[in-house]
C-alpha cells in the first residue's frame, strides 16, 4: 500500500543516535554508525524522529510500504518492558492517533495487561526538537521595540517541519511562501500574512520534494485548509513551488482554491493569478 513512512539520507546522518532514542516503536536502530529503518511495519510514519535529528537527515515521504501494524509493534515492544510500552501509548496519544491507541489498548486487554491510559497532552506540550514544536498564538500589537507588529500566528513555519495535525491549520487560509518573499516584500506581514497560516519553502534548494507534495495533500485533505495563496519570486526556479501546490490540489480528494502572487526582486507584486 502507499502510505507515509520515514526516509533517511545516509549522507547527512552522522550517527548521533538521537532519532533511534526518540522512536517509540523501535523502528529505527543504529547499525554501522548510521540510522537505519529496520522495520517498515512498525514505522507509523508520524515523523516524531524528524525533529530529533540535528542534521535534517530524516524526512517523511509517501511511497509503497507495508501497512503499519499496531499489534505487531506491541509484540516487539512488550519484551522491552512496561515503560517502553507506556512511551509508545503516550506517543500515539500526543499525535492524535486514537484508532491505533484503541487497537493497542484492546491488544493489552486481551492479554490481561493493565496499564494506565495516557493523558491527553497539555496545550503546547511537545517532545523532540523544540524548534519543531507546534504553537499557536495571537498576533501581538505594536510595541516600542517593534514598531510594525508581526502577524505570525503559528510555529513552526518551514514546510518540512509543520504538521497537518496541528490544530492551527484546521479550516485555515494557508499562505505558502517561497523563502525569499518575506525579505523582498516590505509589507509582507500586514498585507499578506495577516489572517493566514504560514508555510515556507524553497523549491530550488530544499530536498525531498515528494515529502512537500505529501505534506500539502495532507493539509488539503486532513487539515481541510480553505484556500492556498502561493507567493513566489519572479525568478524561474520559484515556479516549482506553484507546481507543487497545483499537483497537490489535483491529487487531493477535495477541491481547494489556489491564488498566486508573483513578486519582483524589488518587492513589487507583478502578477496575481
Amino acid at each position: 500500500m502507499e502510505r507515509q513512512i520515514i526516509r533517511i539520507d545516509e549522507d547527512k546522518c552522522d550517527g548521533c543516535g538521537l532519532c533511534a532514542q526518540g522512536c517509540p516503536e523501535g523502528a529505527l536502530q543504529m547499525i554501522d554508525g548510521k540510522a537505519r529503518l529496520v522495520s517498515e511495519i512498525t514505522c507509523d510514519g508520524l515523523g516524531a524522529c524528524v525533529g530529533d535529528c540535528p542534521r535534517g537527515a530524516i524526512t517523511v515521504e509517501t511511497r509503497e510500504a507495508e501497512p503499519y501494524d499496531e499489534r505487531r509493534t506491541l509484540d516487539q515492544l512488550l519484551p522491552q518492558g512496561v515503560n517502553t510500552v507506556l512511551a509508545h501509548l503516550k506517543h500515539l496519544r500526543e499525535h492524535g492517533q486514537d484508532a491505533y491507541l484503541a487497537q493497542a489498548q484492546a491488544y493489552l486487554a486481551e492479554r490481561g495487561i493493565a496499564l494506565p491510559a495516557p493523558a491527553a497532552p497539555a496545550r503546547g506540550q511537545h517532545h523532540g526538537c523544540p524548534g519543531s514544536a507546534a504553537r499557536s498564538f495571537a498576533p501581538r500589537p505594536a510595541a516600542a521595540q517593534q514598531a510594525v507588529p508581526s502577524q505570525l500566528s503559528q510555529w513552526p513555519v518551514q514546510l518540512h517541519l509543520i504538521s497537518p495535525q496541528n490544530p492551527a491549520f484546521q479550516d485555515a487560509d494557508l499562505l505558502l511562501a517561497a523563502d525569499c518573499t518575506a525579505f523582498a516584500v516590505g509589507d509582507f506581514h500586514a498585507r499578506h500574512l495577516a489572517g493566514r497560516k504560514l508555510a515556507i519553502a524553497c523549491p530550488k534548494l530544499d530536498g525531498n520534494q515528494d515529502s512537500y507534495l505529501a505534506k500539502l495533500i495532507a493539509l488539503i485533505d486532513q487539515a481541510q485548509v480553505r484556500s492556498i495563496t502561493v507567493m513566489i519570486m519572479e525568478v524561474p526556479c520559484c515556479g516549482g513551488l506553484l507546481r507543487l501546490a497545483q499537483l497537490a490540489a489535483q491529487q487531493a480528494s477535495r477541491p481547494v482554491p489556489i491564488r498566486t502572487l508573483v513578486v519582483s526582486v524589488q518587492g513589487d507584486i507583478l502578477r496575481e493569478l
